[in-house]
């Protein structure tokens, strides 16, 4: 293989199992997917939150609220659950089906489309911004965390990226999915998957880390 053609084969499996490539400026790193979303957001020092005063009280006020006013209705109470995210500042369109049992980190980092589905004690850890479009489910146990940490610096300053379920995607239990993740709409992920890179469009992907297996099909036909 000539030199020339060896370094684009390389290129491309930087792109695709790393999601990055250097240029020809080696200072240089061009991100793609998942890592390009990710940010971090400034502290005082390690072990100091990024959150104002103000935040945190607001942040206090939300779990009082959701412990007080939604943790104890029943199943049905769907709307009731809906109004009171709505007056903590999340995009509720529609009618999401959120369980009682489900822990949403800060609501206002959160928008959930018509019929989006999390299951019984699902976490959505919404340090950054988290998007459930219409109809997906997020199933029982699951744990989407949109913030993790900066480990190459002693500070461990957050770092938070969208995460992004697409239309009738399902995320099946207990599955984790990393920050900065966009999983396509018809997706499907295994349960207890570890999702850390994007899931194309009307795909199952499964496994730690979560890769995926075949396209999504209905019957005999292929849906998309």
């Amino acid at each position: 293989m000539r030199a020339g053609n060896l370094f684009c084969y390389f290129q491309r499996q930087c792109i695709v199992r790393f999601g990055w490539v250097n240029s020809q400026n080696r200072n240089l790193v061009v991100l793609s997917g998942p890592r390009a979303r990710l940010r971090t957001l400034p502290q005082a020092g390690r072990g100091a939150s990024p959150w104002s005063t103000k935040e945190r009280f607001r942040m206090l006020g939300w779990r009082l609220a959701w412990a007080l006013l939604c943790r104890p209705t029943p199943k049905p109470f769907y709307a009731w659950r809906n109004l009171v995210l709505k007056a903590f500042g999340a995009r509720v369109s529609g009618r999401p089906l959120i369980a009682s049992s489900a822990t949403i980190q800060i609501p206002w980092h959160v928008e959930l489309e018509d019929r989006s589905c999390v299951g019984e004690k699902a976490v959505l850890y919404s340090q950054g911004r988290i998007v459930l479009r219409k109809r997906c489910t997020v199933a029982q146990e699951c744990y989407l965390s949109a913030g993790t940490h900066d480990f190459s610096d002693p500070q461990l300053p957050l770092v938070t990226g969208e995460i992004v379920i697409g239309e009738e995607a399902f995320i099946g239990a207990r599955a984790f999915v990393h920050a900065g993740v966009h999983v396509g709409a018809g997706a499907v992920i295994g349960a207890c998957s570890v999702v850390t890179k994007d899931v194309t469009e009307w795909t199952i992907a499964a496994g730690n880390p979560c890769a995926p297996i075949r396209r999504r099909v209905f019957g005999n036909r292929e849906d998309r």
